[in-house]
């Protein structure tokens, strides 16, 4: 059985190794002369001192100082830096290009850097001093950023320039001016990250390069493992490096995921579809079943527990840094608060609260200052989205921007009386209507910053800023408005409108800004609250004992 590492950087790379699959490995002198035979005449050659990427028959004569004593014979092979993948389970191509290649969105090289995890590109092709790998790059990092900006990728630029710090200014330069500032440099000055696509630059040995880190220069059979780091920190946080670990097993077991929907059971849910039918289209119901066993999976293999005490500890000791809004509320050292932190982590709250008595009580009014102890400041809104992120829906691709359905679970803003609006409506009630209907609501009231309201059941985003919906199940706060069904699709559907919002019209003619989905069950509780709230008995009882039941 694997072992988990039990520090957080070691974590996210095993996650990372777990998760990795492919790779691409672009140069243009990785197929060398053989018996005699070239395999291309090229134009433009690189420039003498340049040592080849990969091993050829006729080794040449290396110059003083190009390599260090004893290591005249390590020249490595195209299948060194295939096997350094291997072994990790990676599957790496090696691509030459040809003098006249482009890498343009629709070019072959670009198509296949797209659907690899890892581009390792070399920044000198055919003497073009890095024209085509700054094109490349920058074309990848769009991609990631507009069109799909769910997918990471590890962008290493393998060259053999003396000056790195030039390559990477000029690989920051051209992103920059092409989409703006979505590449921050770390601490190296040869390491940029944007939310998805992370960026290295390294180089080959054989040069003297005063001021790199020994650690950006590597060895071609070593690859590999500087990929999996540099990728590791891309995903280096805790719930980051969870759900890489997550999205691997999907992978693994992606047969046998499959082999539970054999075509053997096409006549069975073709029968199940035909007896639903007219009233419910049965195809839908995959999803769920293919959830259903992605869930199995995960619950199956993945170890438990996902995030170890070993974990915990390492993280408040060695990654968590206390924000000065600590300063005020515990008037103690930095020691003492991370001993805080990690009592809180490992032991919970209550029993962290006995050892130190200055830590919020969560379960009264200061459960606000108590859910901001291990946030980077007073002002971080990490626990908002976190909240969000596990009460919403989320939207990939195209589909943040397409028209949304009215359904149970959508959150409505009305713009003309500034009103937030929870929809619960049944589900079966907002599917194939043929004529106008109405829908039904409950209003949310808006939590405004520093308020001493203690409930705050919804999160969602305006303006990019969180804001706290409280959900009060009450019959006089519900609200019912009339809306026409779209033609083909048969549901009430957004439009967009001339500042890009997704907007519902009702009949009156006034305008709902569509602003979030919640998931089916946080929204079938809230329906089951409203029920509950509606089937309240009114009777008459002795006033001391009714005051005692409050």
């Amino acid at each position: 059985m694997t072992t988990i590492p039990d520090t957080v950087k070691g974590y996210s790379e095993y996650a990372a190794q777990e998760f990795l699959q492919t790779a691409v490995f672009i140069d243009d002198r990785i197929y060398e002369s053989r018996a005699g035979l070239v395999t291309e005449a090229t134009k433009v050659m690189p420039p003498k001192n340049r040592k080849p990427a990969l091993k050829s028959v006729s080794r040449p004569k290396q110059s003083m100082g190009e390599t260090a004593a004893g290591e005249e014979d390590e020249e490595y092979s195209r299948y060194d830096i295939v096997n350094s993948f291997a072994k990790k389970q990676i599957i790496c191509s090696l691509y030459q290009p040809t003098t006249k290649a482009k890498v343009t969105p629709k070019s072959d090289i670009f198509l296949l850097c797209r659907s690899a995890d890892i581009v390792i590109v070399d920044w000198d092709l055919f003497g073009d001093r890095g024209k085509r790998a700054l094109d490349l790059i920058d074309g990848l990092i769009q991609q990631a950023v507009k069109d799909v900006p769910e997918q990471l990728r590890l962008i290493l630029v393998y060259t053999q320039e003396s000056n790195l710090f030039c390559v990477a200014n000029d690989l920051y330069e051209k992103v920059k001016e092409s989409i703006g500032d979505v590449l921050k440099p770390l601490n190296s000055g040869l390491i940029f990250q944007a939310t998805n696509s992370r960026v290295s630059v390294l180089g080959k040995v054989g040069r003297d390069r005063p001021g790199v880190n020994p650690d950006h220069v590597v060895k071609e059979r070593d690859l590999a493992n500087k990929a999996v780091k540099e990728f590791a920190g891309l995903a280096d946080g805790l719930l980051h490096a969870a759900t890489l670990l997550g999205l691997a097993e999907i992978k693994k077991n992606s047969r046998k995921i499959l082999s539970k929907f054999s075509k053997q059971l096409d006549p069975a849910f073709l029968t199940h579809l035909a007896m639903s039918l007219p009233d419910e289209d049965a195809s839908e119901q995959i999803i769920p079943l293919l959830v259903s066993e992605i869930e199995a999976v995960l619950q199956d293999v993945l170890p438990e527990p996902l995030i170890s005490k070993a974990l915990r500890r390492d993280w408040c000791q060695n990654v968590w840094q206390p924000g000065k809004h600590l300063d005020n509320l515990f008037k103690q050292g930095g020691s003492d608060k991370r001993a805080i932190a990690e009592a809180i982590c490992i032991e919970g709250f209550e029993a962290a609260r006995k050892r130190f008595e200055k830590i919020p009580n969560p379960n009264n009014k200061r459960m606000r200052e108590a859910a901001k102890i291990l946030l980077e400041s007073d002002e971080d809104n990490a626990n908002h989205h976190f909240a969000q992120l596990m009460a919403s829906r989320s939207f990939y691709g195209d589909a943040v921007r397409k028209p949304k359905a009215l359904k149970l679970g959508s959150v409505i803003y009305c713009m003309k009386d500034e009103t937030y609006l929870l929809c619960i409506q049944p589900v079966c009630d907002s599917v194939r209507i043929e004529s106008d209907r109405a829908f039904l609501f409950v209003e949310l009231a808006k939590v405004e910053p520093g308020s001493d309201r203690p409930v705050s059941h919804i999160v969602v985003q305006e303006n990019g800023d969180p804001v706290e919906l409280h959900y009060q199940p009450k019959s006089y706060r519900c609200r019912s408005m009339i809306f026409s069904p779209d033609s083909k699709t048969k549901q009430v559907r957004t439009k967009p409108s001339g500042d890009e919002k997704l907007v519902f019209n009702d009949k009156s003619g006034r305008n709902y800004e569509w602003i979030d989905e919640l998931k089916e069950a946080h929204a079938q509780r809230a329906v089951e609250k409203l029920a509950g709230d509606l089937s309240r008995v009114g009777l008459t009882e002795s006033e001391w004992l009714r005051r005692l039941n409050r």
